[in-house]
């Protein structure tokens, strides 16, 4: 991707994401309301000049949290975490209604814990939600409900929650806002470091393992939540937020450092990347003839599964895999894994015979799979 191909996927996005990390807004323990007032600024001229459609996902409910408590350090305690989010969430929130208010702009509060993007129907009801609060010309600031959140339960981090927010609203960009100009060919520390300006599906990342300690993420976790939007055929983009007028000046001429992820061509769609996000509920395992039909687009059916494990219900996402452990693919499971075991190795026309009813021919259909 050049510099001309760049500037035309921008002028083509309409609908962006925008995350905002902690590195960028947070300063000293609070809000640093200069620099999120510039990003306001720079998100309300998208929305006039530009026509464009935005959601941002933010950080900062525990800094605010903070400086409403008069804390000075960020407490190990989960669950005084969790109080400061609670006390910062609604803070953040008017601190971002008052600056779009001057730009007569409403914004809406949307908080979704991975639950919400795991089970498919709160997935389609959190779309239905969100794209309406986009239609009404509101900007939705989307986080994580950290106040009920479990660590086991988490995205992660935000750079996460954006990846997986571009698949709900089905946006055309991310936008990741940091405090860095971008990735590093070497870490940073280096004195002859050098942005790296467009990545794709071949970067290698090991070495960023480590060397950033940017909000709970850092730049590791940047580069994987580009290239899971890059999956999409989406563009992603890491640029400083930090800098003046940088989302303007990047949608102007392009002419800042940054780091652009190029959409991928073998994309996969949103419900392939909705199931491939998703922890798996059991585990398939199938021979061979059966792996040799799914590598060429074929359903899996129940003659071709040899063991299944776990306790899943249908409609819940599995893992198919070999008899080795190799993962061929995820997918939504048409039977329970009580049903699946009853029919296992056993011709599809003998499935109602067995179970005295028949939901479908395959046990995993290849529309609701996704091969790894």
């Amino acid at each position: 991707m050049d510099k001309r191909e760049f500037i035309d996927r921008l002028n083509k996005s309409k609908r962006i994401v925008i995350k905002i990390g902690s590195a960028v807004i947070v300063n000293n323990g609070k809000i640093d309301e200069n620099i999120l007032s510039n990003i306001v600024d720079n998100v309300a001229e998208l929305i006039r000049n530009f026509s464009k459609q935005v959601v941002i996902v933010s950080s900062g409910a525990v800094a605010s949290g903070m400086s409403s408590m008069n804390l000075k350090k960020k407490p190990d305690n989960i669950v005084h975490q969790q109080a400061l989010a609670a006390i910062g969430q609604p803070e953040l929130i008017n601190i971002y209604k008052n600056l779009f208010s001057k730009h007569n702009i409403t914004v809406s509060q949307v908080l979704i814990t991975i639950d919400d993007i795991q089970n498919r129907r709160r997935f389609i009801n959190a779309k239905n939600s969100l794209t309406t609060l986009v239609k009404w010309k509101t900007v939705p600031i989307v986080n994580e409900n950290d106040t009920v959140v479990i660590k086991e339960l988490r995205f992660g981090d935000n750079d996460n929650l954006a990846s997986y927010v571009v698949n709900l609203v089905e946006a055309d960009m991310l936008i990741m806002l940091t405090n860095v100009d971008g990735v590093y060919d070497k870490s940073p520390d280096n004195e002859d470091a050098n942005i790296v300006e467009f990545i794709d599906k071949d970067f290698n990342s090991d070495y960023l393992e480590g060397v950033s300690d940017l909000g709970s993420g850092g730049i590791k976790s940047k580069v994987e939540a580009g290239l899971r939007v890059a999956q999409l055929g989406k563009i992603s983009v890491i640029i400083n937020g930090k800098t003046k007028d940088a989302i303007k000046n990047l949608f102007k001429n392009g002419n800042l450092k940054k780091t652009v992820f190029e959409p991928y061509d073998d994309i996969i769609n949103s419900k392939q990347s909705w199931i491939g996000n998703c922890s798996p509920n059991g585990v398939i395992i199938i021979d061979e003839g059966a792996i040799a039909s799914i590598k060429n687009n074929k359903s899996l059916l129940a003659s071709g599964i040899k063991k299944v494990y776990g306790v899943f219900g249908r409609g819940d996402v599995v893992n198919i895999e070999s008899e080795n452990g190799d993962v061929i693919a995820k997918g939504v499971a048409n039977y329970d894994a009580y049903e699946i075991e009853k029919i296992k190795g056993r011709h599809s026309s003998k499935i109602v015979e067995i179970l005295g009813y028949k939901y479908s021919n395959d046990v995993v259909h290849i529309n609701n799979m996704v091969i790894v």
